[in-house]
């Protein structure tokens, strides 16, 4: 029997900024999931709240976040990628509204010592848990009411289309009969049924405003030089296209808007 461990980033984060980030993968990543939450919490633009970005990593959403005005809390337990956040926050100037933790999302709750958040920002960091549901159950504790989760994760949905498509059929079969899909980046990553996720959500009565789909057509284009020369066009693609089924099931990650049942839309 194999026992899952949380992954820490710590000795792969530069491998993983490149691969992911220092790559067109990430320009559409975070386009998409930037542009999904400017158009599904508004608000933002307003400045002013108190963010908790969970295992923000090298800081790309509470950089952008601060920028706003927002006052940010990033936790990560990797040393190497909390530099790295702080770092990228001193060349941005908002040192003073982005405060790095150095606590996994368990820890949380001791970490922040009762503090209560207007939006909590956890992207691609379910999918490297041992126990993703129970990251979820700190992170409502944490949401004031009224508040909002945008929650991203690595959707299994992606990862069997990508084996059917690379020829891997069985093993395409064998994973829909499972219900799970086999582990990614490096067998890091464990991928996640929308399904799921939902149903953990619905437990802690947390409902969802909205779905997008992020990076659905890109990982499909071998090509990369054409990805590269024609960018623009495929960016609008995924950006018309990630709440439209059943594009939007098939994204790399799927990207939920969450708020407190009850909470007015």
């Amino acid at each position: 029997m194999v026992v899952r461990r949380d992954v820490n980033f710590d000795g792969i984060a530069d491998a993983f900024e490149q691969e992911i980030y220092g790559s067109s993968k990430g320009r559409i990543r975070l386009a998409v999931l930037w542009q999904d939450m400017q158009e599904g919490m508004p608000w933002l633009l307003d400045g002013g709240l108190r963010v908790l970005d969970a295992g923000g990593g090298a800081g790309h959403q509470a950089i952008r976040l601060a920028q706003l005005g927002n006052h940010v809390v990033l936790c990560e337990p990797s040393h190497e990628m909390r530099d790295r956040a702080r770092a990228a926050a001193g060349e941005a100037g908002v040192t003073d509204t982005v405060r790095t933790v150095d606590a996994s999302i368990q820890e949380l709750d001791s970490a922040l010592a009762g503090e209560r958040f207007d939006l909590i920002v956890c992207h691609a960091v379910l999918e490297w848990l041992a126990d993703p549901r129970a990251a979820l159950i700190v992170l409502a504790r944490l949401l004031k009411p009224g508040g909002c989760l945008s929650l991203m994760f690595y959707n299994a949905n992606a990862v069997l289309f990508k084996n059917a498509l690379a020829g891997a059929f069985a093993a395409a079969l064998h994973e829909h009969e499972a219900g799970a899909a086999r582990r990614g980046w490096g067998e890091g990553a464990t991928p996640l049924a929308e399904q799921q996720v939902c149903g953990w959500l619905s437990e802690l009565a947390l409902t969802v405003r909205s779905k997008a789909g992020i990076r659905i057509f890109h990982d499909h284009v071998h090509d990369q030089a054409l990805v590269a020369e024609r960018f623009d066009e495929l960016l609008a693609l995924e950006l018309a296209l990630r709440r439209v089924e059943p594009f939007a099931s098939l994204g790399q990650h799927i990207h939920l808007l969450t708020q407190p049942a009850g909470t007015a839309p």
